[in-house]
């Protein structure tokens, strides 16, 4: 996937939660592609025209957060600019998933990726607005102790996926041990990744820039990718980062090295990592 990017260098704006924004940047930077971060309402349509792909995470929603991913998302679906969307936290706040719903009432979105919690609200809310879903425990932004993938409700998860993907028309990406990236009627699952990658704050928010990178790739050397296409996209970009990690958790462990170290040898990982080597690791289940 690395050298596609490189080869098409594509613009991914970014309207990105402020705690990651740097991590994100980079890590577009790193895998080939060019990150702009605007999140003003007065320029965020101009920005968008003159971007290759949009990512939307709700990461840290303020006051201008909703114009700003609306208009940005309605210049992107006019000129068929793929959308990225992350729902940061659904179902932590009433605010943060009224914000959620209208985001998707207004743009449609290419990917939607998040953990298993948030995904699993998303489809509750999607499907009866006015309930109060109270049945998922929430823990913040991350998936609750619940809510971990296994064999036993992985058959479960995927029909989440499937139903998200049926209602909103977007490829989604549900992240745990396994992966889980489906349409309404193909899935892959993605077994690569490891641990240390949820011992870092933005390690999602990173896999969202990747993604966007890739599949603006997509659009910018072909004239429309089929939703087929971009799933392979989505899984390769989602199985390459979760090998990065892999690698650099054994650098970690070769230089008796801590969590710091772990975020910058994801980095290199990401950056140096070329589709020769990668291809004998990656780990991607059809089902």
């Amino acid at each position: 996937m690395n050298h596609i990017v490189r080869k098409t260098n594509p613009l991914i704006h970014c309207i990105t939660n402020y705690v990651t924004t740097e991590s994100v940047a980079n890590i577009i930077l790193a895998c080939g592609g060019s990150p702009v971060m605007a999140d003003a309402p007065q320029e965020v349509s101009e920005i968008t025209a003159r971007s290759n792909g949009l990512l939307l995470n709700m990461g840290t929603p303020g006051d201008t957060t909703e114009a700003a991913m609306i208009q940005a998302g309605i210049q992107a679906n006019k000129l068929h600019i793929p959308v990225l969307f992350d729902p940061v936290g659904m179902g932590c706040s009433t605010f943060r998933t009224r914000l959620v719903l209208e985001v998707l009432n207004h743009v449609n979105v290419t990917v939607i990726r998040g953990n298993v919690s948030e995904l699993r609200i998303l489809l509750q809310s999607l499907t009866d607005p006015k309930g109060e879903h109270n049945s998922i425990a929430i823990r913040g932004v991350d998936a609750s102790f619940e809510d971990k993938i296994t064999g036993d409700n992985l058959n479960s998860f995927i029909e989440t996926c499937r139903a998200l993907s049926r209602m909103t028309g977007a490829v989604i990406v549900m992240t745990g041990a396994t992966d889980i990236i489906s349409t309404e009627c193909e899935t892959r699952l993605v077994k690569n990744g490891c641990p240390d990658m949820s011992g870092i704050t933005g390690s999602g928010c990173m896999l969202d820039g990747v993604i966007a990178a890739c599949v603006a790739s997509d659009y910018t050397t072909e004239s429309k990718p089929s939703k087929s296409q971009i799933l392979e996209t989505v899984s390769l970009a989602t199985a390459m980062y979760g090998l990065c990690g892999e690698q650099a958790a054994r650098q970690v462990k070769k230089q008796q090295a801590g969590t710091g170290s772990f975020h910058t040898f994801l980095m290199d990982e990401i950056s140096c990592a070329s589709e020769q080597e990668l291809k004998g690791g990656l780990r991607i289940e059809f089902l």
